[in-house]
């Protein structure tokens, strides 16, 4: 008997003692997310499939709201990176704060237009009433783009109303009809096509939507740590082209429903745009340069090396994930 009760607090402390050295070796970031995470999706997937923590990392995503104060925490130090929020990245320079893109999963305008009434071209929208997000925001910025490459006046051919929130926000304001038409996630095409709304599909439209953004002095102070998790989401976004069973279920939570229509939707826009290899092409970096110029005209001409270093790519040989040309 006491043989056998030495033997178990021998394994007990050894179980301990490898449990602490675990705990130890594990790192923690703290990563900023859009609310409506689409952007950021291969974090979802990397937390659900463990793969940060196979890399010696505990990830915390931390959502936030809108763009701005996204890059407020990033460079405060609250958080070490962000996941998803393309149009603060260019501001942070004229505020004086030197934050770098490291690589960008989606590299498309992800968003349609949803209108009460069917339209055949953006041009119709002209005398209507459209609802955006605040000024600098990603749809606000991407609205003017759009309707300039239409031949629109962003304020002398129709209404821009601002209104807080998300897409969700948007799309209530266009059911209540306080808006005639606004631009809302692809995610709710299913969703708006359902309820009797009509949905716009523009031309696929080049746009660094997701990058991954931290500050260049985490990237080269902490750059073993930025390595690991830039793998990890690199591992992930292959994992989503790759396994549409095992993506389902942080589809499913993060889309708040089981509609198969819905979820099969989801994932077929997320199976075709995701590029795994992290990668942006270069004029989906140059259409992000020049929607931020609509913010301050001094951000449209920042160089490309400015806001974009993709070493550590380079260094993990992503390209060995890249897709054929679509």
């Amino acid at each position: 008997m006491k043989i056998w009760r030495i033997c178990s607090w021998t394994l007990l402390l050894v179980f301990w003692g490898a449990y602490a050295r675990l705990a130890q070796a594990q790192e923690t970031m703290r990563v900023a997310i859009p609310l409506f995470p689409t952007a950021a999706f291969p974090l979802l997937v990397a937390q659900d499939r463990g793969v940060f923590r196979a890399e010696g990392l505990t990830v915390e995503p931390i959502r936030i709201n809108s763009a701005p104060t996204t890059y407020q925490a990033l460079i405060s130090g609250d958080v070490h990176a962000a996941a998803g929020a393309p149009t603060g990245l260019l501001p942070s320079h004229a505020q004086g704060a030197d934050v770098i893109a490291v690589g960008s999963w989606d590299n498309l305008v992800p968003y349609v237009w949803v209108t009460k009434e069917k339209i055949g071209d953006i041009r119709e929208l002209r005398g209507k009433k459209i609802g955006v997000n605040r000024a600098g925001s990603k749809p606000w910025l991407i609205v003017q783009v759009l309707l300039q490459d239409a031949g629109l006046d962003a304020v002398k051919d129709l209404t821009l109303l601002q209104m807080g929130g998300g897409s969700q926000e948007r799309i209530g304001a266009l059911m209540r009809g306080g808006i005639d038409a606004t631009l809302a996630d692809v995610m709710f095409e299913p969703l708006m096509k359902k309820r009797g709304f009509h949905v716009l599909r523009g031309k696929p439209t080049p746009f660094m939507n997701a990058p991954i953004a931290v500050k260049r002095s985490f990237a080269s102070g902490q750059r073993a740590t930025l390595k690991k998790f830039v793998k990890a989401y690199a591992e992930a976004t292959r994992y989503i082209i790759d396994n549409r069973d095992g993506t389902m279920r942080p589809l499913t939570q993060m889309l708040n429903t089981n509609d198969a229509e819905v979820l099969d939707f989801a994932y077929q826009y997320l199976h075709a745009n995701s590029e795994a290899s992290l990668y942006p092409p270069e004029d989906a970096v140059r259409n992000l340069i020049r929607m931020s110029g609509y913010m301050d005209k001094k951000l449209a001409s920042i160089a490309v090396n400015r806001v974009m270093d993709l070493s550590l790519l380079d260094e993990l040989g992503t390209k060995r994930y890249q897709r054929v040309p679509r």
